[in-house]
């Protein structure tokens, strides 16, 4: 996957959902994991091979694959699942 939090940098990585959130680790040295809790989820929208997702009191996610389309489908019906 590839993501960008807020106007930050482009990241690459994995992305992996747990029980109650998301989690986004980076394949690069200093790189931070972002953590995402799905109680923090506010708005989910998949448009054009990019996945926009809405945090409270964090900034916003857009999350693309490099591999399989598919795979950010998922992504995002399971966020979208979480969102209240």
């Amino acid at each position: 996957m590839v993501w960008w939090v807020g106007d930050g940098p482009r990241n690459v990585g994995r992305a992996e959902i747990e029980a109650d959130e998301l989690s986004l680790s980076p394949t690069t040295l200093g790189g931070g994991i972002d953590v995402t809790r799905f109680r923090d989820l506010v708005r989910v929208l998949l448009e054009r091979g990019t996945l926009y997702v809405e945090r409270r009191a964090q900034p916003p996610l857009r999350i693309g694959s490099l591999d399989t389309p598919g795979a950010l489908r998922e992504l995002a019906d399971r966020l979208s699942a979480a969102v209240r």
